[in-house]
């Protein structure tokens, strides 16, 4: 059996956030854990000097770690990024752009960022209003709307070429933004920002073999299946806004070979 510990969106940039793991740690329940997605920002030079994966490392065996939209919030350039990037922040905790791992003979890990896709009609109010075209820059310029969606064409194009050639019994997909509207909470129905936050994958997720997809980045803890896949989310949020009340210090899945 492969067994997956998953969390995301721990924020750890955020004191709030770093003080609440330290009253309520993760339980360690498995020897794999991914982190799907704004766990802190990679420009800041303290990110891999965070206590909080020494404590990873000890009581982990692998922990997998996803960018999300946040780690390219201070200054960590987007255009660095490639097709199976890979950043170690000890010897066994790596981050990973979208890139396969193959856990077991049985079990591939497919993961990526994702980015959401977002509707030309929609680009005006997305930019004005998200903090991501204010903050994140790909070659020392600034994203636009236009430029996220090409990374999100990217990043689709990797994950279903991904499963499409993966020969292993059981795939796991885990992706920072949210992959299908059908996962949106109530609370953001009708957002004209929601394509900044997800992508409409949901008819490719019902038609393929995936047994579970791992997502965050909405702050909303939303599990359901389409069609075969089992899309699950443990995300922390912002401690100060009173997010962590579904959070889940042991949530994890299980694949029997």
């Amino acid at each position: 059996m492969v067994k997956i510990q998953y969390a995301s969106d721990l924020h750890l940039e955020f004191m709030e956030n770093t003080l609440y793991l330290e009253t309520h740690p993760l339980q360690p329940v498995a020897d794999i854990l991914v982190l799907a997605g704004d766990t802190g920002y990679l420009g800041d030079e303290g990110f891999v000097k965070h206590p909080f994966w020494d404590w990873a490392s000890e009581d982990f065996k692998e922990v997998i770690v996803i960018p999300g939209n946040h780690e390219f919030y201070l200054g960590y350039d987007l255009g660095q990024l490639h097709d199976g990037w890979c950043m170690e922040i000890r010897h066994n905790i790596k981050c990973y752009y979208n890139a396969v791992i193959h856990l077991s003979d049985d079990t591939d890990l497919i993961v990526s960022t994702l980015w959401g896709y977002i509707e030309p009609q929609d680009a005006f109010s997305t930019e004005r209003r998200v903090n991501d075209f204010y903050r994140i820059k790909d070659c020392g310029v600034v994203i636009n709307s236009e430029r996220f969606n090409q990374e999100h064409a990217k990043c689709r194009a990797f994950i279903e070429k991904a499963v499409s050639e993966s020969q292993a019994k059981h795939i796991v997909v885990a992706t920072h933004h949210v992959p299908s509207f059908q996962l949106v909470s109530p609370d953001f129905k009708g957002s004209p920002i929601n394509g900044a936050f997800t992508a409409e994958l949901g008819n490719f997720i019902a038609y393929s073999r995936i047994d579970y997809w791992i997502y965050g980045h909405s702050h909303r803890n939303i599990d359901r299946i389409i069609g075969n896949t089992q899309c699950v989310s443990n995300q922390l949020g912002y401690v100060s806004h009173g997010e962590s009340e579904s959070f889940d210090s042991k949530k994890c899945i299980n694949l029997m070979l």
